[in-house]
């Protein structure tokens, strides 16, 4: 008898490496974020209690590190759509350590029971840690005063008045702080 049935089976296996870091590229920003967290003593923040019933819980510190990278990378998230990053995006496999992707109501339960009220803690550890890396000076700090409104009206543009009287100043701040970035640049040697 004939087999009018045909074999789909295809002889290639699927191969990953066994190694995630080998996929992503060294220069991945996940790599610096994961740096500056790990150097961040979160223990203060986020309480363990031990459960003696139910599934065991998520490391607190490795879902931290899935939200907060989530909002570093794309501005404010759903957690359904963090959800799926967790399923689909290799870094964010790569942050969870082999755990199970978490579900959007485990991300919130963390976020409103175990995080409520402690963010913005965190966001102040974390630019101390940065400052501190990078020498940051805090005697310079620059507002962006842009404003690109889609709906004009009277309030929306710049008086004249104001731009011509505050220039002359601005010019003065401009000059000298660019003659203190080239004395600087001197003090190394660069021409």
């Amino acid at each position: 008898m004939k087999k009018y049935q045909q074999e789909y089976n295809t002889p290639y296996q699927l191969k990953f490496p066994i190694e995630i870091e080998k996929i992503i590229e060294t220069t991945d920003p996940v790599y610096t974020f994961c740096e500056v967290i790990d150097h961040i003593d979160l223990n203060k923040y986020l309480t363990t209690e031990e459960r003696r019933t139910g599934r065991p819980r998520y490391d607190e510190k490795t879902l931290l590190k899935v939200i907060l990278f989530a909002f570093m990378e794309n501005g404010y998230e759903s957690l359904r759509k963090i959800e799926k990053l967790c399923k689909t995006d290799i870094r964010f496999m790569w942050l969870l350590q082999d755990e199970p992707p978490p579900s959007h109501m485990t991300i919130d339960n963390f976020m409103n029971n175990v995080l409520n009220g402690k963010i913005e803690e965190i966001f102040a550890d974390i630019n101390a840690y940065i400052f501190e890396q990078e020498n940051v000076d805090m005697d310079h700090v620059y507002i962006d005063g842009t404003k690109i409104t889609a709906n004009a009206n009277k309030y929306s543009w710049v008086w004249k008045k104001s731009c011509e009287k505050n220039r002359v100043k601005v010019f003065a701040k401009i000059t000298e702080l660019l003659s203190e970035i080239n004395k600087r640049i001197a003090a190394f040697g660069v021409k």
